[in-house]
Order: C-alpha cells, then structure tokens, then sequence
C-alpha cells in the first residue's frame, strides 16, 4: 500500500508540471495535447513574475522584448539591457527550476515583456514514435 501511495503522489506532482504557472500573472492558453502545452505570457513594465518554478523541456519564444529586466535565481540578481530594435529571440530553458531556487524576473523596463512557452511533455521527449499525423500509410 506505501509503495501504491507514493506512485499516486509522485505522479500528481509531475503530472501537472508541464503548464507554466506564474504567481503574479496570468497565461494564455494556447494549445495543450498530449505532447505540448503552448503558452502566451505579458509581463508588464514594474511587474514581477513571483518565484516559480519551470518545468523541464521548455522553449521559449520571446516576441516583444522590455529594455529592461532583472532577474534572480539562487540569491544572485542580474540585469539584462535590450536595445529598442531587439528583435525576436528563442532560447531553450533549462530544468528544472524548483521554488527553493527563488526563482523571479521583474520588468523594470517601460515596454511589455510578451513571451511563447513551449513545453514539452515528457512522454514527447522521450519516445522514437513520430506522430500519427506524420506517418505515411503503406502503399498496396
């Protein structure tokens, strides 16, 4: 019965983990299957995420970038400048990201911070199967 208990609860604790979650900001759904979920995210100028966490397996599209943000993790605080003609950038984030990392980005910019997270679940990452979609049917 333990070993059936802590099966349920592990999975409950990674089954959900594939949707990026922010304490101060609401995300737009995109698209959720059972490979992805596809995110959009606005960070406002003088507002913070919240400590988070990020779940493996995540690309990141930002669309329109603010002129400025901090960002901490693990105690540590940097700045990041971007010139007014930043164009779009698409980085792969690594993971995880757990909440005893402290985790949190604030836009001290004058201009909205707009993102696409992509992340992808684990059961897409790991397997050699390509989509039902992409297989071509045998000809007779």
């Amino acid at each position: 019965m333990h070993r059936f208990a802590t099966t349920v609860i592990l999975f409950l604790a990674t089954a959900g983990h594939s949707q990026q979650t922010y304490p101060n900001i609401d995300g737009e759904m995109l698209l959720e299957d059972d490979r992805v979920v596809v995110q959009r995210f606005v960070l406002e100028p003088g507002q913070w995420e919240g400590i988070h966490e990020h779940p493996e397996h995540q690309l990141v599209i930002v669309l329109n970038s603010t002129e400025e943000l901090i960002y901490r993790f693990r105690g540590s605080e940097r700045i990041f400048e971007r010139p007014e003609n930043d164009t779009v950038r698409a980085f792969w984030r690594p993971g995880p990201v757990f909440m005893s990392d402290e985790h949190e980005s604030g836009n001290t910019g004058t201009r909205p911070l707009e993102w696409i997270a992509i992340t992808f679940k684990k059961e897409s990452v790991s397997t050699d199967s390509p989509p039902e979609q992409f297989v071509k049917p045998e000809e007779k």
